[in-house]
């Protein structure tokens, strides 16, 4: 019974509150549309591949051996570490126009490679998509001239640069699903308010409610009138005529 009367008292307060949960939700959705739309920063991001072996030598058959190949694979990660080390970002800072330091280049250069595969992808994420390729490109150029006096290798190929062709489009921020977020969000914090508003409500709705938190008989009760006191309403008539 208990809970049987909970529950309609909660559905009873979520229809009372229905204006106070759209407009949670509509307030919450606008404000995420003006920060998508007028305060957050677009980040553009720009890509470069290449192909890193410890030597361009082949087989008599024109096979590369399979012992290269293993060894090239497991130092992908290696190759990936030198990438983002202070060596190859140090003269990456001193060859681009704009400055950033070491750190802010850092986080700046994501280097990935798939599995099984010795193709390094070199990427860069910007709020200028020309100034994410050029660092994409640099950084690429300076790992093809210093890994061969690093790790003896001389064979880096770079298979695709990063251009920036002006139509680019923002990898951050993800409008489409920051707006689904916020509209959930919205609706958290709405259904929150009403539980809480519900939480400190002290009045009793119906007379049920009555006897069982307080233990008292209900011996009758006072009906509202639609149209008013009809007591009131005939000493009014009366006092017209």
């Amino acid at each position: 019974m208990n809970e049987q009367i909970n529950f309609k008292k909660t559905i009873l307060a979520f229809k009372k509150n229905k204006g106070w949960i759209l407009a949670i939700i509509g307030i919450t959705v606008i404000c995420m549309f003006v920060y998508l739309h007028f305060i957050a920063t677009p980040i553009y991001q720009k890509n470069t591949q290449i192909l890193v072996n410890q030597s361009d030598r082949t087989s008599k058959s024109n096979i590369l051996d399979s012992q290269t190949v293993q060894a090239d694979l497991q130092l992908i990660n290696t190759y990936s570490t030198i990438i983002t080390s202070p060596r190859i970002l140090n003269k990456v800072q001193q060859n681009i126009g704009i400055k950033y330091d070491i750190q802010e280049l850092a986080e700046m250069v994501q280097v990935k490679n798939t599995a099984n595969s010795q193709v390094i992808d070199i990427s860069v994420q910007n709020p200028d998509p020309k100034v994410a390729a050029e660092i994409t490109n640099i950084t690429a150029k300076i790992f093809k001239e210093e890994i061969p006096n690093i790790m003896k290798i001389d064979n880096v190929t770079t298979l695709s640069e990063a251009q920036s062709t002006g139509n680019e489009t923002p990898v951050k921020p993800q409008k489409a699903l920051m707006m689904i977020l916020a509209f959930f969000v919205g609706v958290l914090f709405a259904f929150c308010f009403v539980f809480i508003k519900l939480l400190f409500d002290r009045s009793f709705n119906s007379k049920e409610e009555v006897t069982e938190f307080l233990g008292l008989h209900v011996l009758g009760e006072v009906s509202l009138f639609p149209n008013g006191d009809p007591f009131q309403m005939k000493i009014q008539e009366e006092s017209e005529q």
